[in-house]
């Protein structure tokens, strides 16, 4: 996959040709890269801490307790610091801490829950610096911006170890890992939403706009994380600063009633599509052996730890011999590559639209969202794989769906006729989408996307064109819509309508023999168990983290969508 550039059909079949190739020498430079990390994590297992004294003190117990966990959680941070979440060993972090194994095991079940409590520990301390920072500000919607921007930007600069465990490796602690995240950025939509709603001169925004701005904040400070290891790197606080101050125009009190109504009706499109048995189908045909084997190994991902999986279990979920995947890929990780490059190339397609480097750029992004939301939500089981699960599953599939993201983000925003004001935006825009797309996961909403599109469009268009004229371009093309709508009386029209709609609300695969397209539904029906769980999680928590107005909400049918 080429990230932020436009990817032809010939492209991507040249792409198809060099899979092996290219899969051989990610594998190469995947164990060179886990062996450099072995080898610096051995070099490092000096203790960080000066060890309590031995024999008789006057510490009592729970000191101690405390004491080691303390401990514990600064050595996770250098270890994952260091080397990242999935090569950190709990030997490493109880030698970093200086305990034994013992004190670690009285504390924490496993690696993942130390972890989590650590992440959980980073996260809540920063939030209530951020806020104690916000509030501490005199003046309007700027000034308070920039103070809680820069808290996060001395954050990122000076321990850029614990920032990378809070806005990077959370992301790759599995499903739980997921929830936490999730309850964090809960927290900090709601801050956002306070602060547009109750700030003197700033205007509420919708809830899909305010957290897809959150995922913007997040996407520029992970770029800005990894360029700061290098020279050049750009100020954050002013970065950050910018894309939140992107949003804000007395238009957009126009834009939460004029989205509403469309987010309304869409809903109602998608719910009647359900009661009508409408269903799409995933992108990769189960015909032949290589495709059934590229959706076995997303259905797995989805289902499974992929690192636990092995490629005869892939054979078998795809109706595959042993021998016959074995001809076929070099390893099960070539193959998951090759289903996420497939799905991902299909993205693209729809992403390299030549409009978007027409004059009619901002209408042309509005309609290739809208596009992308609706195939999105057409096939649940592919948007998991890669907003969610392949984060779950190595650095290699991880960095495939980051580059997407960014490509993605890069196809949407080339063709702007100005420069956004920050030089993070494209990164802002990953992150919102990306952002965007993990929450209706998490919470079992993924058909949801297709009534989102608009809001996401206004994200992307206000940080190059403005956001007055961000504005005006989807009142423009609602009154378009509902020109063309009101000249088609037409039954059947309507009928087709709800049906290629539907095809974006639900595949849940029943009524149907196939394979992929019934254990799509199980893994959608999964997810909506889970993400419904954390959802709710999410939000209680937030409200208790931050104290939210009842203007911060937005509207109503933004909420439910969003949630």
């Amino acid at each position: 996959m080429t990230s932020g550039r436009r990817v032809s059909t010939s492209s991507r079949g040249a792409h198809g040709k060099q899979s092996k190739a290219s899969a051989a020498a990610r594998g190469k430079r995947e164990k060179a890269a886990k062996s450099a990390s072995a080898q610096t994590a051995e070099q490092q297992l000096a203790p960080l801490y000066k060890r309590l004294p031995h024999g008789p003190h006057r510490l009592k117990r729970d000191e101690v307790v405390r004491n080691q966990r303390a401990r514990i959680h600064g050595a996770m941070v250098e270890a994952v610091g260091s080397g990242g979440y999935e090569a950190t060993s709990i030997k490493q972090v109880i030698a970093l801490a200086g305990v034994s194994r013992r004190s670690f095991y009285e504390q924490f079940a496993n690696k993942q829950e130390c972890f989590l409590a650590t992440f959980d520990l980073i996260a809540r301390q920063e939030l209530q610096q951020i806020r104690r920072a916000y509030l501490a500000a005199e003046g309007g919607l700027a000034e308070r911006a920039r103070a809680s921007c820069e808290r996060l930007a001395k954050v990122a600069g000076e321990n850029p170890a614990a920032a990378r465990l809070a806005l990077v490796e959370a992301q790759a602690a599995g499903p739980e890992g997921a929830m936490h995240v999730r309850r964090a950025a809960g927290a900090c939509e709601h801050m956002l939403a306070q602060s547009f709603a109750q700030t003197p001169g700033a205007v509420a925004l919708p809830v899909p706009v305010v957290r897809a701005i959150a995922g913007g904040l997040q996407g520029m400070a992970v770029a800005h994380l990894r360029l700061s290891a290098g020279r050049g790197a750009p100020d954050l606080a002013q970065e950050l600063v910018g894309w939140m101050l992107s949003f804000q125009t007395p238009a957009a009190e126009r834009l939460s009633e004029r989205l509403s109504e469309r987010l309304s009706a869409r809903v109602r499109e998608i719910s009647s599509a359900y009661g009508n048995g409408h269903r799409g189908a995933e992108a990769l045909s189960a015909r032949d052996e290589r495709s059934r084997a590229l959706q076995a190994a997303l259905r797995l991902l989805t289902r499974e730890d992929f690192r636990a999986v092995s490629a005869p279990q892939i054979a078998d979920e795809a109706n595959v011999s042993v021998d016959g995947f074995c001809e076929l890929f070099a390893s099960k990780e070539e193959c998951l590559l090759e289903a996420l490059d497939t799905i991902g190339d299909e993205l693209l397609r729809i992403a390299a639209d030549p409009e978007l480097v027409s004059e009619d750029w901002p209408h042309a992004v509005r309609r290739v969202l809208d596009e992308l939301m609706r195939h999105l939500a057409a096939h649940p089981l592919h948007t998991r794989a890669l907003c969610q699960d392949a984060f779950f599953a190595g650095s290699e599939p991880r960095e495939h769906a980051e580059e997407l993201a960014l490509a993605i983000a890069t196809l949407l925003t080339e063709g702007a006729p100005a420069r956004a004001r920050g030089k993070l935006a494209v990164e802002a825009v990953a992150g919102a989408l990306w952002h965007t797309l993990r929450c209706q996961v998490l919470a079992g909403r993924v058909p949801l996307l297709a009534a989102l599109s608009d809001h996401l469009a206004y994200v992307v268009l206000a940080p190059f064109i403005g956001a007055e004229a961000a504005v005006e371009v989807l009142r423009e093309d609602a009154r378009a819509g509902s020109d063309e709508g009101a000249a088609t009386d037409d039954p059947a029209a309507s009928d087709h309508s709800a049906g290629t709609d539907d095809a974006a609300a639900s595949d849940n695969g029943a009524g149907t023999n196939d394979p992929a397209a019934s254990d799509h539904g199980a893994a959608s029906d999964a997810c909506s168990t889970a993400g419904a769980r954390a959802a709710a999680e999410a939000d209680a928590d937030a409200e208790a983290e931050v104290s939210v107005g009842a203007g911060a909400s937005g509207d109503g049918a933004c909420a439910t969508a969003a949630r």
